[in-house]
């Protein structure tokens, strides 16, 4: 009875000792601020992204942007921006802003800005001095890839090449396969037919005296009927298309067409070049051996043989005669009948000079197992020239060079140094081969692979017009193409085109004309579709 009161009264103590607990440690509520107070409501703009009023427009000129809830902002740092570009606002509404466009802009995104939150606008083309000429057909153009070469036919046709399927939704039953000729409005010629056209690439075309076509690449049969090692890398045509071909009677008494250029190359042909002054060419390539065919020969047995082969080995060049027969005249070494060692790498771009010597230039460092750099001059023999010096020359890939004024070359490419200067992957060199002191691009393109500038030339009017994978050019906003003044700096005015999705390979001067036609692998530029080919006027 005793031991169950104490046990009981032990339990009454810790009831107690605990409710004390909980009271002393009672405290009033806290009440801390609102984390939430004071913060600034939302920006309440909704823009209307169909479209500007207008739509394009020089600088200067004012544009009307609609929307909802501008008014309210238009103490609070509103600002507009035309690609990046800030424009003077010049009225604002609840439900319109009008801005003009300012120097320095470009074709692209209209954004507003207010309270550092940006609003994406509609989008606004920039007009300048050089525009798309809408009239030309780049739509459709080619269908797909792209455009490699582009060749001035006479009576203002043009011949193109690449590894498209067909062009200007031709029709054509079989499309056009690597080539097509085009009239001046951009339009296929439907009198030229090429039947199922090339297995593969066509990089380069010459038109010769005779208006017959040579055309150059990696291909290996023509409308699926010069198949069979009777074709490789090099052909030529008759001018509506047709291969240029003879009969033969083989060891079997069957005669059957085969191309009348008796050439074959080993390796894809990259590039061709025409002598002016006999119509010889000159190819480059990733070839080391040349080859005609004899066929139905008589073999060293004195028995026929359905086909004899000679061959000459010949690294990288060679220089045939306007009739495809090979000329020991260039780049061969008489003691041995094989050719001197070619470039140790690729040859991304060539140039025939007007005195006969030959640029060329890409990865390679050697030539001739002499130290070259990644550019060389070619004697018309094709022996270095010792009168070009680069020194250590560009200190990466070259992938374009092209004649500019007084003699000069343009180089781009994926170097940041010529000769150990910094030149930010654009360097004009002197007819020597010096770096010209007189052009510099500031800072340019900077480093590292999303910056390589893919093609350079000249325009009619002396502006220097540059493509690559570039976004800023010297600190401005220029994505894919910018073009320069003859020292190198950004022209002002000229640059308002918009974006170009993709790359340009080659450009053709309009005759007569202030006009240039481009080509390549893109899609767009400007805001305009534009299939791989457009007319640039000036």
């Amino acid at each position: 009875m005793n031991s169950k009161h104490t046990q009981r009264s032990r339990l009454t103590l810790q009831a107690l000792a605990l409710l004390a607990l909980v009271v002393s440690c009672k405290k009033e509520p806290y009440e801390g601020k609102d984390p939430y107070a004071g913060a600034k409501e939302p920006v309440s703009i909704k823009i209307d992204k169909s479209q500007a009023t207008p739509a394009s427009g020089a600088t200067g000129s004012s544009v009307t942007i609609k929307g909802q809830g501008f008014f309210k902002y238009k103490d609070s740092g509103l600002a507009v921006m035309f690609n990046g570009v800030q424009g003077v606002i010049t009225s604002v509404t609840e439900n319109a802003l009008s801005v003009k466009v300012p120097e320095g802009a470009s074709t692209g995104l209209i954004t507003l800005s207010v309270q550092r939150q940006v609003f994406p606008g509609p989008k606004f083309r920039v007009l300048g001095p050089v525009t798309i000429d809408q009239q030309f057909a780049s739509v459709p153009g080619a269908d797909k890839n792209g455009i490699s070469s582009i060749t001035f036919v006479p009576g203002g046709k043009y011949l193109i090449g690449g590894n498209f399927e067909d062009y200007d939704n031709s029709g054509a039953k079989d499309g056009y396969h690597g080539l097509a000729r085009i009239n001046s409005n951009g339009h296929i010629d439907r009198d030229f037919k090429i039947g199922k056209g090339f297995d593969g690439n066509v990089t380069g075309t010459v038109i010769q005296s005779d208006g017959k076509i040579i055309a150059v690449g990696n291909f290996s049969d023509y409308d699926s009927r010069y198949g069979g090692g009777l074709l490789s890398r090099i052909a030529r045509l008759n001018d509506n298309g047709s291969m240029d071909s003879i009969r033969v009677t083989d060891v079997s008494g069957k005669n059957h067409a085969v191309p009348a250029l008796n050439a074959y190359f080993d390796g894809e042909v990259t590039h061709v070049l025409q002598t002016a002054d006999s119509g010889k060419l000159i190819v480059f390539g990733k070839f080391k051996y040349f080859m005609r065919k004899n066929f139905a020969g008589i073999s060293v047995d004195g028995k026929r043989d359905s086909t004899i082969v000679d061959s000459v080995r010949t690294e990288g060049l060679a220089r045939l005669n306007e009739d495809g027969t090979f000329d020991p005249n260039f780049h061969l070494n008489p003691a041995t009948n094989t050719s001197f060692a070619g470039p140790n790498g690729e040859v991304k771009d060539v140039l025939l000079q007007d005195d006969g010597k030959i640029i060329m230039a890409g990865t390679f460092t050697k030539f001739r197992d002499q130290q070259t750099g990644r550019i060389v001059r070619l004697n018309p023999d094709g022996t270095i020239d010792g009168t070009f010096n680069t020194g250590t020359g560009p200190d990466n890939t070259v992938e374009s060079i092209a004649p500019i004024n007084g003699g000069k070359m343009l180089a781009v490419g994926a170097f940041m140094n010529f000769n150990g200067k910094e030149t930010r992957k654009v360097v004009v060199l002197q007819p020597n081969g010096t770096a010209d002191p007189g052009f510099t691009v500031g800072t340019g393109v900077n480093a590292g692979p999303d910056g390589l500038v893919h093609f350079g030339g000249q325009l009619k009017n002396g502006k220097i017009f540059i493509s690559g994978g570039f976004g800023r050019f010297s600190g401005v906003k220029r994505e894919g193409t910018v073009i320069l003044d003859a020292d190198g700096k950004v022209s002002q005015g000229y640059n308002t085109m918009g974006s170009l999705a993709g790359r340009i390979s080659r450009m053709l001067h309009v005759p007569n004309s202030s006009a240039t036609v481009a080509v390549g692998y893109f899609s767009e530029y400007d805001l305009i579709p534009v299939s791989r080919i457009m007319l640039l006027r000036y």
